[in-house]
């Protein structure tokens, strides 16, 4: 193929991959207004008075719309009826987008959860949700739990919230241990001696670095968490080793600030929403609101965010 050729067909190949971005762009704009007209065209049973069988078919053949796409625009567009901040968030990102918050959102934080979820993704969204659940209702006491593999009653009560199966013998050396003592007082240290022998091995920091953490440094900070999110109470595979001090600010692999996080709470870190980031995991909890005032959201995490909501990735869609 001469050279001609080739540019001629990637310039083809380009054109139809615009015009197929432009249209399901369009395609997707169009359905969620579908979506929107729905419970009125329902209510007043225009389905029925144009001669279609029910609102499912009315709405599959007209707007190609799946029995399950009609029942989730009924169910949750009934949910945020008196809500018009969550309508219009419908009208701009579809169903989807509201789906974490329709059961926690009233008409007093509508306007709140409008911004969150124009702000977030769905799976960034729903972390954010199940954090704000915890922090914002009052702590059920939950019985702790200790099952040893053998029906060993006298050895329950020693995690809370914590189910375990343990070999016999690993649980006769525990009570051993643990005497006359707690479970707590135990626990506790062990823990500590287990992370006075990981102190003892900890890297130095590697300043003026590249992007590449070194790998004594990433070994160390994924074996603290046996490689899940650090993030309290998620037990969730790591998919990022977030700095919270910003890499690009300090271009620094620190061992002491280099964290392991899922996607969902990495993108609530850079969506500013992580109050004592700076602190270790334990004392992290979310934030209502981002602080725009401070420097890792001025030069990094406002850019981050965009790109997780998809404003970046699309506009480098369009541009082929």
């Amino acid at each position: 193929m001469t050279n001609v050729a080739q540019n001629t067909q990637k310039i083809l190949e380009k054109d139809l991959h615009q015009k197929f971005i432009f249209y399901g762009k369009n395609a997707k704009e169009w359905t969620r207004k579908c979506a929107l007209l729905l419970p009125e065209i329902n209510h007043l049973q225009i389905w029925k008075k144009k001669g279609f069988e029910n609102i499912y078919e009315y709405a599959r053949i007209l707007a190609g719309m799946s029995t399950n796409a009609v029942n989730d625009a009924l169910r949750i567009l009934k949910k945020v009826e008196n809500k018009p901040e969550l309508k219009w968030v419908i009208n701009k990102k579809g169903i989807n987008a509201v789906r974490p918050i329709v059961s926690i959102a009233t008409q007093e934080t509508a306007n709140f959860w409008a911004e969150k979820a124009m702000e977030m993704s769905k799976n960034t969204l729903e972390a954010y949700v199940k954090e704000f659940k915890k922090e914002h209702t009052e702590a059920k006491v939950t019985e702790s739990i200790f099952c040893p593999s053998t029906e060993n009653r006298h050895s329950q009560n020693l995690f809370s919230k914590l189910k375990m199966e343990l070999d016999p013998k690993i649980t006769d050396q525990l009570n051993k241990l643990k005497g006359q003592g707690n479970w707590n007082e135990l626990m506790q240290k062990l823990l500590q001696a287990y992370q006075a022998q990981l102190e003892a091995s900890k890297p130095i920091p590697q300043e003026n670095a590249k992007r590449y953490v070194p790998a004594k440094i990433k070994n160390y900070v994924l074996i603290k968490t046996n490689n899940t999110c650090a993030f309290p109470g998620c037990t969730k595979e790591y998919k990022y080793l977030h700095h919270t001090w910003r890499f690009a600010l300090t271009k620094t692999h620190d061992p002491d600030s280099l964290i392991p996080l899922c996607k969902a709470h990495e993108h609530l870190a850079h969506a500013g929403l992580i109050e004592n980031e700076n602190q270790s995991p334990e004392n992290w909890k979310i934030k209502l609101e981002t602080d725009k005032t401070s420097k890792k959201w001025q030069k990094i995490d406002k850019w981050v965010s965009k790109y997780y909501t998809g404003e970046q990735m699309e506009k480098r869609t369009n541009t082929g």
